[in-house]
């Protein structure tokens, strides 16, 4: 439900707000409307203007924080972890405003400490200045649909869920091609993501120990669940050491209070990716599930391990399950719940020749001509209008020509999309994955 009230803030490990040293007393910049960019020009011999689309600038940030320490010494520790936070960058990075649903991907420009003796030794404050290149407001939840290809000469494939789901998949985020949110670090653990190591994609999530915590390990969001029914928890985990590791599934009742935890704990090789799958009955009174991939055993510091494609599903060996609606194939709805277009990251996984992705809501399509084979995939960004195959090698060449590019627009859009089976494939068996976030200015 939509507040008010801010709430926590989280920036890289820190989390400012409710509960936290770090009260939030002001935000400027979040809810306003970034500077125009308007594209008027003058009308020559007369009044007034012909009048241009309008674009936005930037989108800055100001945040001012309140500092309260326990003693001169701590308020002097989150001083310095306040500032060892929030070092010039690279590349803008997630600033998750975690109860109003907002994400914005920004850079530190400006920061402010002061000292001032007339405040009692334990409490201080800051002002922190964020540069957003990319104005848009994005929601917290990357939303994901899949479909597999229309092929009316061979029939149809449908992926197997359980009836009443949207998908077999609970957790967001699984492969962290895009950010680390909604996941957590915990016990200690840095968590980060990373292109060093990858098993699906490019990028995969780092856990890194501090050498004291018991369990380090990051978690997921809480996921709704029944009692009863079977899930299951998959995922790719390397550790930098040959050691235990465990993929985990932690249980919450309908309070979010602990209830128990079931583990897959394997001893893996050094440097090696494993596969992980176990299926676990929700036990009696669970309401939630939490997925935390896990070093156990207060591991130093050089155990780091990497984590890929971790997911939780609804387990497809037993209960009711539905082939999705008829003379549906192909076709997917998309909902952008914010204000302003969203642009997708697409997915087309082989095998499939000259795949079509059609935005049927506005019109048009984008159409690539080339053919994927089994296990080759595609990644296309419609905003920076990237082709990259298998995540990497650039195809741009590849689009045909006078395609265009689909955005989501306010609302619900209906995507289809089409393709031609490869010669001897017994059905269409390739898939597009849509993935994007609610978008607001």
């Amino acid at each position: 439900m939509a507040q008010q009230a801010l709430g926590q803030v989280q920036w890289g490990s820190l989390v400012f707000g409710p509960g936290t040293p770090y009260m939030v007393t002001a935000v400027e910049g979040l809810d306003d409307l970034p500077d125009i960019r308007g594209e008027d020009i003058e009308r020559p011999g007369q009044h007034g203007d012909y009048s241009g689309p309008d674009y936005t600038g930037a989108r800055v940030v100001q945040m001012k924080l309140g500092l309260r320490g326990e003693s001169p010494d701590d308020l002097r520790a989150l001083s310095l972890a306040l500032r060892a936070a929030t070092q010039p960058q690279r590349q803008p990075a997630p600033l998750q405003f975690l109860d109003q649903d907002v994400l914005v991907y920004a850079k530190v420009r400006k920061r402010s400490i002061p000292y001032d003796a007339e405040y009692l030794w334990r409490l201080g404050d800051a002002a922190l200045e964020f540069y957003c290149p990319d104005p848009y407001l994005y929601g917290l939840l990357e939303k994901v649909e899949r479909t597999t290809a229309y092929s009316p000469a061979v029939g149809r494939t449908y992926p197997r869920v359980y009836a009443g789901t949207s998908s077999v998949t609970l957790n967001a985020n699984p492969s962290f091609e895009t950010t680390i949110a909604p996941w957590t670090g915990a016990d200690g653990a840095v968590i980060e993501r990373t292109n060093t190591q990858a098993h699906d994609g490019t990028w995969s999530a780092r856990i890194t120990p501090n050498g004291l915590g018991l369990y380090p390990r990051m978690d997921s969001e809480l996921m709704a669940v029944t009692a009863g029914v079977s899930y299951r928890a998959r995922g790719w985990l390397r550790c930098a050491t040959a050691r235990d590791v465990a993929l985990n599934v932690n249980w919450y009742d309908a309070g979010q209070n602990y209830l128990s935890t079931s583990s897959d704990t394997r001893a893996v090789a050094a440097a090696t990716w494993v596969e992980f799958s176990a299926a676990y009955t929700a036990p009696a009174g669970a309401t939630y599930a939490q997925l935390a991939p896990t070093v156990p055993d207060t591991p130093p510091g050089t155990d780091v391990m990497h984590v890929d494609d971790v997911r939780l599903e609804v387990d497809q060996l037993t209960g009711t399950r539905s082939y999705g609606a008829a003379g549906a194939s192909g076709r997917i709805i998309a909902t952008n719940e914010g204000a302003a277009d969203a642009f997708p990251v697409l997915r087309i996984d082989g095998p499939v020749a000259n795949p079509a992705v059609e935005q049927v809501t506005t019109g048009g399509s984008l159409i690539i001509d080339a053919t994927l084979q089994a296990g080759e995939f595609l990644e296309i960004d419609t905003r920076s209008r990237a082709v990259l195959l298998m995540g990497s090698s650039p195809r741009r060449s590849w689009v045909r020509g006078g395609s265009s590019w689909p955005v989501l627009q306010p609302g619900d859009n209906e995507i289809a999309f089409r393709g031609s089976a490869l010669p001897g494939d017994p059905g269409q068996t390739s898939l597009l994955t849509v993935s994007w976030r609610d978008t607001s200015l």
